[in-house]
């Protein structure tokens, strides 16, 4: 009996595999956001952040159109995780970038560098008329978005616009 509990205790001290989110609206995102733009990742460099204790990656994007707020014509963001010198660090809900993809980034401004507001959610992958955050090992808290808003997920490229652009 006491080996079956101390068994039961070890399996629930593991780490979960999923990053904990409350959900937001794209109104909500876009809302906080100091720009929200379109455009295509062109590439992408891991390092070491200033403290030599955790990896980021650097992510060049082509600006094609911006949504909401101001931004240039290429933009770098910085998310969290990425491999470097043969070690890799991963962060339960950050946005992951593949050079080429097109996407539609939510977009905080911190002095010269950009952040993916929202991890997950504030990334979305653009595959012909369909805009796709990538929510594997996510789970969501509960909540509701407010009424008339949509809780962000998989939608028309031409709906994510047009809330955007919307947001009040």
């Amino acid at each position: 009996m006491r080996a079956a509990h101390v068994a039961i205790l070890l399996l629930a001290a593991c780490p979960a595999d999923a990053a904990v989110m409350v959900p937001a609206s794209v109104e909500e995102l876009a809302r906080a956001s100091d720009a929200v733009v379109r455009g295509r990742v062109l590439d992408t460099a891991a390092r070491w952040s200033a403290d030599g204790r955790r990896i980021v990656t650097e992510v060049e994007v082509a600006v094609s159109g911006v949504w909401r707020g101001a931004a240039p014509g290429r933009i770098r963001v910085t998310a969290p995780g990425g491999e470097r010198d043969g070690v890799a660090q991963r962060v339960d809900g950050a946005p992951a970038f593949s050079s080429g993809e097109e996407v539609v980034l939510f977009l905080a401004r911190r002095g010269t560098t950009w952040r993916v507001r929202g991890l997950a959610l504030g990334k979305y992958r653009v595959e012909g008329a369909a805009a796709r955050p990538d929510l594997r090992g996510v789970a969501f808290a509960a909540g509701r978005p407010a009424e008339g808003e949509r809780l962000a997920g998989e939608m028309p490229l031409a709906e994510l616009e047009r809330r955007v652009r919307g947001a009040r």
